[in-house]
């Protein structure tokens, strides 16, 4: 079971860019499921969102074990991948997240901190 993702998150794609979004896009989740067939990553998920006048418009959630996810990060693929996502989509974002274990010893750390 995943102990963590890599959440990719956009706005919108810049104007006059569609076609390079798209192409990025696609390329991307061809990336994932290499990955995931390999099994550097556990697996994948893209989401769309309707359209709410807000600055989110859709996210990648990758899932791996903290280890796999910091190789993928350091992969000259992915790298080369968000620096062409950057160039041709708003609000580009890539936060790390914690699930399962991690985030149940993430919060255990957290109380404890609060409680002092």
């Amino acid at each position: 079971m995943a102990d963590a993702a890599i959440v990719i998150r956009w706005n919108r794609v810049v104007p006059g860019r569609e076609q390079q979004g798209l192409s990025i896009f696609g390329q991307s989740l061809e990336y994932y499921g290499t990955l995931q067939s390999k099994g550097a990553i556990e697996s994948f998920e893209p989401v769309i969102f309707n359209p709410t006048g807000g600055d989110l418009n859709g996210i990648i959630l990758i899932r791996g074990s903290l280890d796999q996810l910091d190789a993928l990060k350091r992969e000259d693929r992915f790298i080369d991948l968000m620096m062409r996502a950057e160039h041709a989509c708003e609000g580009l974002g890539v936060n790390d997240a914690y699930l399962e274990g991690e985030l149940q010893s993430r919060m255990a750390r957290w109380t404890q901190i609060i409680s002092q």
